[in-house]
C-alpha cells in the first residue's frame, strides 16, 4: 500500500462516488478505479461495494477508512514536525489590531532576539475567527477581550478605557466629556455582531442599563472600514483608547471620554485549554505581559 492510494481511497469513501472523487483528486474515473482495485488485491479483500452511480464501504471498507484517517493525521503531524525542525518553529498568533496592537510589535521584537527560530506570523482576525481559529488548531494564540467559557484560558494584559469618537465637525466635539443622555438619539457604528459578540454586548447593555435605545446605524467588520465610516460622518462609535486617534492619525476624528462608561475593556492573551501550551507560547505570553506593563 502507497499513502497515495490510501488518500484516494478516503476521498472516494468520503464521496460514495467513484466519479466526484475522481473530479476532486483529478485523475480519470478509470485511473481511479485501478488504483482501487490494486488496493483490494493487495489487501485480498473488496473494500466497495459498488452500485450504479454511487459506493459504498464493505465492513473492511469502513476499517481501512478509519484506520486511514489516524495514519494520515500521524503522517501530516510527522511532517510538520520535520519541517519545524529546519526551519523553526511556528508561532501563530490571532489578534484584534484595535486593542492589541500598540504593544504587540515590542513584544514580538523581544521575544524574537532570544528565540530566533521561532517564526512569529499574525493575522489579523475577529473575535468570532480568533476562537475559532483556536478551536481548530489553526492559531496557537490569540489577543483580544477575553470571553467566558471553559474552552480559552486568559491573562489578562492591560485594561484600556471607552471613549466616544466621532468626526471633529460633530455637536458633541465641542464637549470636554460626554454624558449618558448626549448619546441620546445618537447615530451608533458598532462592530459586526457575529463577529465581535464581546464588544456588541457590551455596548448594547450599557445603552439598555441606562434605558435608552441603541440606534445602530451601521455593523463594520473591522477597525479600518470603522473608522472610515466615521470619517464620513456617518455616527460616532464607543471605542477603546488603545486605538490611536488623538495622535495625528486621523485628524478628521476626534476622541472623547464618557461619563459612567461601560466597565473597564481588557485585552488578553488566550490559549487552548484542550492542548498543552509549548515553551514557545509561554515565553511569549511573559514578552507580552511586559510589553503591555510598558516594562
Amino acid at each position: 500500500m502507497e499513502l497515495r492510494q490510501l488518500r484516494h481511497f478516503l476521498t472516494v469513501g468520503e464521496e460514495q462516488s467513484i466519479t466526484a472523487a475522481a473530479r476532486i483528486l483529478r485523475l480519470t474515473q478509470p485511473a481511479l478505479s485501478r488504483q482501487i482495485k490494486a488496493l483490494e488485491e493487495d489487501l485480498g479483500t473488496a473494500l466497495l461495494e459498488r452500485g450504479a452511480h454511487s459506493v459504498t464501504l464493505t465492513p473492511a471498507g469502513e476499517v481501512l477508512m478509519a484506520e486511514t484517517r489516524k495514519l494520515l493525521r500521524f503522517t501530516d503531524s510527522m511532517a510538520e514536525k520535520v519541517r519545524a525542525a529546519g526551519t523553526g518553529e511556528p508561532l501563530r498568533i490571532g489578534y484584534a489590531p484595535s486593542l492589541a496592537g500598540e504593544f504587540l510589535a515590542i513584544a514580538i521584537e523581544r521575544f524574537t532576539q532570544f528565540h530566533p527560530r521561532v517564526r512569529v506570523s499574525l493575522s489579523d482576525c475577529s473575535s468570532a475567527e480568533m476562537r475559532a481559529g483556536l478551536s481548530a488548531g489553526k492559531l496557537d494564540l490569540i489577543l483580544g477581550p477575553p470571553s467566558l467559557g471553559p474552552e480559552i484560558r486568559w491573562q489578562n494584559l492591560r485594561e484600556y478605557h471607552w471613549r466616544l469618537v466621532m468626526k471633529n465637525t460633530h455637536p458633541l466635539a465641542e464637549k470636554n466629556k460626554i454624558s449618558v443622555q448626549d448619546l441620546a438619539g445618537e447615530k451608533l457604528l458598532l462592530y459586526d455582531r457575529e463577529q465581535y459578540p464581546e464588544y456588541w454586548d457590551r455596548v448594547t447593555s450599557f445603552f439598555r442599563e441606562n434605558k435608552m435605545q441603541a440606534k445602530v446605524a451601521g455593523e463594520f467588520d473591522g477597525i479600518s472600514s470603522l473608522l472610515a465610516a466615521l470619517e464620513a460622518g456617518m455616527g460616532v462609535a464607543l471605542l477603546s483608547d488603545s486605538i490611536s486617534i488623538d495622535r495625528g492619525q486621523r485628524e478628521a476624528l476626534i476622541a472623547r471620554p464618557i461619563e459612567n462608561a461601560p466597565g473597564r475593556l481588557w485585552v488578553a492573551a488566550g490559549v487552548s485549554n484542550e492542548q498543552p501550551c509549548s515553551p514557545a507560547v509561554l515565553a511569549f505570553v511573559e514578552e507580552l505581559k511586559q510589553a503591555a506593563q510598558g516594562k
